[in-house]
């Protein structure tokens, strides 16, 4: 009797062990997120003189991007680190009219990765279901621009990558132990520089020509609107 009595106690406390391990949150956390980046400014001759020309830019509003970011939770604690890549693509098109009856293509943007670290604090009030984070932290954005004239790409021939802060704040909810949806707001500051030029001076379409220059032109992207994200998320 006083065997099965200490099986029966053996058994609970190993039952109760294990439930312990199961409700303790998991460390890791990847998201995979599609975000929307209110806007963002290309300008096209940055390093001119002429104030005017140095503030000549053209906006791109509501552009798509996807990225992925792996979380740690740090144990007994209310803070994370986030390592996250994301990749956005923007053009847009603006016809050269040479006549009245004559418009040249083109098409103009930039494609960035934005490699950003980022410290996590989840607030108090947050739940098991529900958790209400903010942060912020540091980035690299490495980017080029995309222009060509009547289907002749104008090559990158140097880029260079710019550094930013960023502040955000989010709220996730956990459908399961390992399942979440999140989403977030963030303010960050893109900014990276990109050199391009044509390989030939002129520019052939439709028995016209449109002379460009073979010179080097320098362009710089800077971000001015806010990026709202929207993650799936799996612990482990």
């Amino acid at each position: 009797m006083t065997g099965s009595i200490r099986a029966v106690a053996v058994s609970l406390i190993l039952c109760g062990s294990a439930s312990l391990l199961q409700a303790q949150p998991k460390p890791f956390l990847l998201l995979l997120k599609g975000n929307l980046t209110s806007e963002t400014s290309l300008y096209v001759d940055p390093n001119s003189s002429d104030p005017i020309a140095r503030a000549e830019a053209i906006t791109f509003e509501n552009s798509y991007g996807v990225g992925a970011e792996l979380r740690y939770q740090f144990p007994e604690s209310r803070v994370a680190l986030g390592l996250g890549a994301e990749y956005l693509r923007v053009t847009s098109s603006d016809p050269i009219r040479v006549s009245s009856r004559t418009a040249i293509p083109t098409t103009d943007g930039y494609s960035v990765v934005p490699v950003e670290l980022t410290g996590y604090f989840i607030i108090p009030a947050s739940g098991r279901s529900v958790k209400i984070s903010m942060g912020g932290g540091v980035g690299a954005y490495f980017g080029r621009r995309t222009y060509s004239i009547a289907g002749v790409q104008a090559e990158v021939i140097e880029t260079k990558p710019g550094m930013g802060i960023h502040v955000l704040g989010g709220i996730a909810y956990y459908v399961t132990e390992r399942l979440s949806l999140s989403v977030e707001m963030k303010f960050r500051d893109v900014k990276f520089e990109s050199i391009n030029r044509f390989g030939t001076p002129r520019i052939a379409y439709q028995g016209s020509f449109l002379t460009v220059t073979s010179d080097p032109f320098s362009s710089r992207v800077r971000t001015d609107g806010i990026v709202f994200q929207l993650s799936a998320g799996f612990s482990f």
